[in-house]
């Protein structure tokens, strides 16, 4: 017997010790690491928006040079009021390729009583919504079999009075026909059992 073999693989044990009693996985899978196609539109935004930051860093640093003679060192600090700008255009230039980080810690699974998410970063995270409180579906699949699942949870009233939906997303996934199938199972046998009860 391979003692090692339960802990060759944090997610899968991580996603055991969330089962509950009589609780079986009828379907899981990681997060395939995808970049964010739609994240490139905020490009056009931030290639200008950090060009012009390190543009006015520049001219800034260069302004602080002449009046160093005048002023002394304290005149250097002021190029440095630029630093939070470029942060943020590079946060917005490195957006599209945040899901890469997290794709190999996070695992998605459909049981007989609800969806999971797991993310095993820092932390361990789980998310979890019983099959009970499920609506609409919304599946939005590639080529190559692989997509994402929407689902509707529940509703939730904004600050401005409007009902939103909300939504359960599982992520980018292999195969994501094989999810929605389980899911609808699922579904139906959680139907019978309350019309049989």
């Amino acid at each position: 017997m391979d003692l090692t073999a339960p802990y060759s693989d944090p997610l899968a044990m991580a996603l055991k010790r969330e089962l509950q009693p009589g609780e079986r996985v009828l379907w899981q899978a990681r997060r395939l690491p995808r970049i964010a196609a739609a994240g490139f539109g905020l490009y056009f935004f931030a290639i200008p928006w950090t060009a012009f930051a390190l543009f006015w860093m520049t001219m800034a640093y260069q302004g602080a040079q002449s009046e160093i003679e005048s002023t002394g060192p304290v005149a250097l600090a002021f190029p440095l009021f630029g630093l939070p700008f470029v942060a943020v255009g590079l946060g917005m230039l490195s957006l599209p390729f945040l899901p890469l980080l997290g794709a190999d810690k996070t695992m998605f699974a459909i049981t007989n009583d609800r969806l999971l998410k797991i993310y095993l970063g820092g932390k361990l995270r789980t998310k979890s919504v019983e099959l009970d409180r499920i609506g609409e579906i919304e599946r939005s699949e590639a080529r190559d079999g692989s997509g994402t699942l929407k689902v509707a949870t529940g509703t939730r009233l904004s600050s401005k009075g409007r009902t939103r939906t909300v939504h359960f997303d599982i992520g980018v996934v292999p195969n994501v026909i094989e999810a929605e199938d389980r899911l609808r199972e699922a579904l139906e046998r959680l139907k019978a059992r309350q019309t049989n009860s």
